[in-house]
């Protein structure tokens, strides 16, 4: 693989979704391996990294850094494993070391936190309660917490025999981080640029209450990029950087528009969830459905295209006073 060249190694790790899989990087240097994104922390995974390093004869300990793009369980899931393998540096952003010792350190808090959101917008109690549950699943694989190390933005950090800049590109959550090799002109992006699907882009409690904007800035900022190839978390590295972004700037502006339409004439969020993503989902689909819709919503009330209202004990959106039908 033309990736090899340069000491970069796709690790593709299981993932028990319909997403199912997340892809890590381990990247070679003269003076031993980095690590970028870690998986979900499940035995198939861990077996997964195994087999890694047995079969290119890697000593656990020549691990020099393990990099996180963010804070989420299939990124991080692994990171105490890692540190505790290797005793190698954990390496994130300030933001997202923050909400990783919200949600993981003290996940009840954060749960709780979460249904109440989803029952204050419209979501029946006992989904609500189904949909944390499910998140409380996740909470529990995240039993070894690995002491971290802040990366600031614009950094530069050694992976392999080049380096790359820290690129600060929040959307996905608040303090994802891309790496960037100028000289290579190669980009890990993580979660933040996708090949086929859109990334999630959500409202969570203790985080970003306009994360959509700070999501199409940050994809606007990369641009300005000079890239040839995108290594990403999910589905295959592509090369067509800027064709990618318009297409994911397109998509917001359409979701933005038909869940503007659904909210217009007085509804939920629960309800604009349901008429944009369906009824077919899992328990994981549907925490994901509704805090994305929250998003948009409320970017459109950021840019004042929509209102909100309390009705009874659920938040409702609509069309403001005055609004011309159809604008």
């Amino acid at each position: 693989m033309e990736l090899e060249r340069w000491g970069i190694y796709q690790v593709r790790l299981p993932l028990p979704f319909r997403l199912d899989h997340v892809l890590c990087y381990a990247v070679q240097g003269r003076e031993g391996w980095y690590i970028v994104d870690c998986g979900l922390n499940i035995p198939p995974a861990r077996e997964a990294w195994e087999d890694f390093l047995a079969a290119h004869g890697v000593d656990p300990r020549d691990v020099k850094a393990v990099y996180l793009t963010h804070f989420h369980p299939d990124h991080y899931g692994l990171a105490g494993w890692w540190q505790q393998l290797t005793g190698a540096r954990v390496c994130i952003s300030a933001a997202d070391a923050r909400l990783a010792g919200i949600y993981w350190r003290d996940g009840a808090r954060a749960a709780e936190a979460v249904r109440e959101l989803f029952v204050r917008h419209g979501m029946p109690p006992a989904l609500a309660r189904e949909a944390v549950g499910a998140m409380k699943e996740l909470m529990a694989t995240m039993n070894a917490h690995p002491s971290l190390t802040v990366v600031s933005p614009h950094e530069e950090v050694r992976l392999g025999v080049f380096n790359c800049r820290a690129l600060l590109t929040p959307g996905h959550s608040d303090g994802h981080l891309c790496f960037y090799s100028p000289a290579l002109g190669i980009l890990f992006s993580g979660d933040h640029l996708l090949p086929h699907i859109s990334s999630h882009v959500g409202l969570w409690p203790f985080a970003q209450q306009d994360p959509l904007a700070k999501f199409l800035q940050s994809l606007q900022e990369c641009l300005k990029l000079e890239v040839s190839l995108v290594l990403p978390a999910h589905g295959e590295a592509f090369a067509n950087l800027p064709e990618r972004i318009n297409q994911l700037l397109e998509h917001h502006r359409q979701r933005l528009r038909l869940m503007k339409e659904l909210a217009a004439p007085g509804a939920t969020a629960y309800e604009v969830a349901r008429a944009t993503f369906g009824d077919r989902l899992t328990m994981h689909e549907v925490r994901f459905a509704m805090a994305e819709t929250l998003a948009h919503l409320m970017h459109l009330v950021g840019k004042g295209e929509l209102v909100v209202r309390e009705a009874g004990k659920a938040v409702v959106f609509g069309a403001p006073p005055n609004a011309v039908r159809g604008a």
